[in-house]
């Protein structure tokens, strides 16, 4: 449970603290940790989006990976989509425009709207985005509609 400490959110009042400021006791860190997602309860919650870089990525134990994504699925969330490397912002903002055209507008399954996405991504020849850097790093863990 150790590892689930190492990976967080940094939120409001996180830069204070990491800072060494003092804060008041009826205050949060602002870091919320894969610890205490794993605490909450998610099991209504469709799909979270992590769409920063290397969302996916987490301590590597016999026992799995230990991350922000473990967090969330202990804490019941039904589909995580997360990145397993750096992305391209443009690239990035392309692909979840699209991944959520095609699932929420067009009412396709969470995995075919990612594929789509990619797919649509892929098709930006002339800005390089065919190459697989700008659009495999995105995942879908579950996705069980």
């Amino acid at each position: 449970m150790q590892a689930l400490s190492r990976s967080g959110l940094l939120m409001a009042g996180a830069v204070s603290y990491m800072r060494g400021m003092e804060i008041p006791d009826n205050v949060d860190d602002g870091i919320l940790t894969a610890r205490e997602l794993a605490a909450l309860d998610l099991t209504q919650t469709e799909l979270i989006t992590l769409s920063a870089c290397e969302t996916g990525l987490g301590d590597v134990t016999s026992e799995g990976v230990f991350g922000l994504q473990r967090g969330l699925k202990k804490a019941g969330a039904n589909s995580i989509l997360m990145s397993l490397w750096k992305v391209d912002d443009e690239a990035t903002c392309m692909l979840m425009t699209e991944f959520y055209r095609f699932w929420v507008v067009e009412g396709k399954s969470k995995r075919e709207a990612l594929e789509l996405a990619k797919q649509l991504v892929r098709s930006h020849k002339e800005k390089g985005w065919d190459d697989p850097k700008y659009w495999a790093a995105f995942i879908l863990l579950d996705g069980i509609e």
